[in-house]
């Protein structure tokens, strides 16, 4: 049975991802490429840790949160794999964007991590529901 702490986490953890979805959009209209890049990453990273909020796993690195989900949710046939490329393109390009002194984002990566995100949320949204659903039918 799910605590109902780990469900407001697992929820409080997806309205970041849409709140930081929401800003990476505004960033990309504002031509920000470099900041919608980091927003779109951390849309994903924050989806990613609702899931595992259901789990009860809280990690401290990125790195181990990710190796985690591609591990527990890809390899076990959860998500679809499509969505690892999606992830791992969103990490390379904030790295990129925050930590390379002279890299150029452009609209075209923006666009194509903002789409990704989107992908991961809905996925994610629907592979909770889900899990909720199906404990509420194991309590009932």
């Amino acid at each position: 049975m799910l605590d109902d702490t780990l469900v407001c986490l697992s929820r409080s953890r997806m309205d970041c991802a849409k709140e930081d979805l929401a800003t990476a959009y505004e960033n990309m209209k504002a031509g920000r490429y470099k900041a919608a890049n980091n927003r779109a990453y951390y849309a994903i990273f924050h989806a990613i840790r609702a899931v595992l909020a259901l789990d009860s796993v809280d990690l401290k690195e990125h790195c181990q949160i990710i190796d985690y989900f591609n591990e527990n949710y890809f390899s076990a046939n959860l998500l679809d794999n499509y969505l690892k490329v999606v992830i791992k393109y969103a990490s390379d390009s904030r790295c990129r964007s925050d930590y390379e002194d002279f890299y150029v984002a452009t609209l075209g990566e923006a666009m194509r991590n903002i789409d990704g995100a989107e992908g991961v949320l809905a996925a994610v949204e629907g592979h909770i529901a889900s899990r909720l659903n199906a404990e509420s039918i194991q309590q009932g």
